[in-house]
């Protein structure tokens, strides 16, 4: 009995002992699974990394140059500092070394590894760009004790010309959680830099090359041995802009400290020459990280100076709109050349007084002298003639109320404003009198400067031409089919409002047949403005508009230029085209080029009075 008690109990234990040494071996099986299966990428690279180590090259951007080839934006060499995270024994240490001897400020470097966390762990992490030759001298010295921090040699963006242009090149930056999520950025990781605004962000794909990559035999402390392998990096490719750098500088200089934007195109091309936005930024911060002091008074600034005025500012165009209105009318035959009115000041229409800029009138005007002077009763009439359907039908056909198809982010469409577009956006029946208002540019009609500038451009050649800042953008053009006979009167006028006594004297170039249309948008009723203090007056001053072309007979340039609460189109907006005119006069001439490239000679509001 006992002994066969003592059999069970033994062959119980000798179970027991199987299944432990069972769990601890399929334990070692597991272990040997997670080691070989499932962690094995991981143990592979820390083992490959222990004397082979794989460095990223690379790929410098493609250069950004002018339409005469001349370099705006383009890469240089930097020596930039990564931290190793893997390398390293003592971050705390590592981070009181470099504010020791880089002046970092304290916290710094938790701060950025806080924000590359979710960097895969062999991924090196940027700390600093565009070090010193004194300050990679000093890590160079410490090399041997922080093995985590490696100087490489990289390309780094540079704006030649700093604020030039800022809003045409834009600036690059790290990408950005978003950006990896989207199809365009598939081939990027985190860490990578990529184009943020302007042709930078437009053309990225155009201007990022592909990396190459060194395979570097090292020993136990990580010290170079020497190179296996290297595939050299492939730069991105040169994007050739259609702007004019000459062009461009006096541009910025004519528009100088005023809030505004001035735009310069091609009539026949839609090449943009110029295209100026104020304030601006210089992208040349930007190329480095940003320090969140500069980031943070960029943002806070009021005048918005990351806005680009030519493409997102959707502005009220004053006067300047009675050129489509004129068009318009003679279009749908509601008036001849030689129909006129009597301006004595004002007129009442729908049991509404709207008055004339000139308090005492311009007596009786025709079409051409109502645009020479930019009369508004004359406008008033032509608009209830036309009636906001037609109006509204016309300002679109001339590209108003849609994108002009700039290469450019962030371009608004503006609001052509029509009974139906009132419905549907505020659910309110359209007023008669609303009608007056839009034709003389007031009420809810809002346009770009680009819209505009295109909209010039179809006045001046009877077609309507996409706009483009990059050659790579196609060319799209189109007839409108207006009558050859109606654009010859509108550009006489227009041709009468610079050069024979009209409010666009200050644009007249010699022997450049300039032609323009004025405008001074007002923010506020001018009853509202006129009560309101001086400093007051000052905040709510109207914006000045000016917008033409040149030469009359043949059109090849078109000049827009909003100066915002500047007063007086003719007093402020005019001379800043006249400057720009003559620029553009004197470096093409523009004798008899014809369609083609360029070639250069020397290397109820109560509206305005323009």
């Amino acid at each position: 009995m006992a002994l066969g008690q003592d059999r069970s109990n033994l062959i119980q234990r000798l179970g027991r002992f199987r299944l432990g040494v069972m769990l601890v071996f399929l334990g070692f099986a597991l272990q040997l699974w997670r080691l070989t299966v499932i962690d094995s990428d991981y143990y592979r690279e820390q083992a490959e990394q222990n004397r082979i180590k794989t460095v990223r090259l690379l790929a410098p951007r493609g250069s950004i140059v002018d339409r005469r080839g001349r370099v705006l934006a383009e890469s240089v060499p930097s020596f930039n500092l990564y931290l190793y995270r893997h390398e390293a024994q003592d971050l705390r240490k590592t981070a009181e070394f470099l504010e020791r001897q880089l002046g970092f400020e304290a916290g710094a470097m938790s701060r950025r590894l806080e924000e590359t966390k979710d960097y895969p762990r062999f991924q090196p992490v940027l700390l600093r760009q565009g070090l010193s030759l004194a300050e990679a001298s000093r890590l160079f010295a410490h090399a041997a004790e922080y093995p985590e921090l490696k100087i490489l040699d990289e390309p780094r963006r540079f704006y030649r010309y700093g604020t030039l242009a800022a809003h045409v090149l834009g600036y690059v930056g790290e990408i950005s959680l978003n950006e990896l999520a989207d199809e365009r950025y598939r081939n990027h990781r985190r860490g990578d830099w990529v184009g943020k605004a302007g042709v930078e962000r437009t053309y990225d794909r155009w201007l990022t090359g592909v990396d190459g990559v060194s395979r570097q035999l090292v020993d136990s402390r990580g010290r170079v041995l020497g190179e296996l392998e290297r595939t050299s990096p492939r730069p991105g490719k040169i994007l050739k802009l259609t702007l004019d750098l000459e062009l461009q500088q006096v541009a910025e200089e004519a528009l100088g400290d005023r809030v505004g934007a001035v735009l310069a195109i091609d009539a026949q091309t839609g090449d943009v020459l110029g295209l100026v936005s104020h304030p601006a930024y210089d992208p040349n911060w930007f190329a480095e990280r940003l320090s969140p002091e500069r980031w943070g008074a960029l943002t806070s600034d009021p005048f918005q100076p990351f806005h680009n005025r030519a493409v997102q500012s959707a502005l009220s165009p004053g006067s300047v709109f009675k050129v489509m209105i004129a068009l318009a009318a003679l279009e749908a035959g509601v008036i001849t050349p030689d129909w006129s009115t009597y301006c004595n000041g004002g007129i009442e229409l729908y049991g509404h007084y709207f008055r004339c800029w000139r308090p005492g009138g311009h007596g009786r005007v025709a079409l051409q002298e109502a645009i020479r002077n930019s009369c508004n009763v004359y406008f008033y009439l032509l608009g209830q003639r036309l009636g906001i359907d037609r109006i509204a039908a016309f300002a679109e056909l001339l590209g108003l109320g849609s994108k002009s198809g700039i290469d450019l982010p962030g371009e608004v469409t503006g609001v052509v404003p029509s009974p139906r577009w009132k419905q549907l956006e505020l659910r309110q029946p359209w007023f008669l009198g609303e009608t007056i208002s839009v034709a003389i540019g007031q009420g809810a009609l809002t346009v770009t400067p680009v819209q505009l500038a295109r909209a010039i451009a179809a006045v001046a050649t009877g077609r309507l031409t996409s706009l483009r800042v990059a050659s790579q953008q196609k060319e799209e053009s189109r007839a409108l089919g207006i009558a050859p006979e109606h654009l010859d009167e509108i550009r006489e006028a227009m041709w009468q409002v610079v050069n024979q006594g009209g409010t666009g004297g200050s644009a007249r170039v010699a022997g450049f047949d300039v032609c323009g249309k004025t405008g001074t948008a007002q923010l506020v009723r001018r009853e509202t403005w006129e009560k309101l203090s001086e400093e007051d007056q000052a905040r709510f001053a109207p914006n000045a508009w000016f917008v033409g072309f040149a030469p009359r007979n043949e059109p090849r340039i078109v000049v827009t230029v909003i100066v915002q609460q500047g007063g007086s189109g003719g007093g402020q907006a005019a001379p800043i085209a006249g400057e720009v005119l003559r620029e553009a006069y004197s470096l093409y001439g523009f004798g008899e080029s014809g369609p083609g490239t360029l070639q250069l000679v020397k290397g109820e509001f109560t509206g305005d009075g323009g």
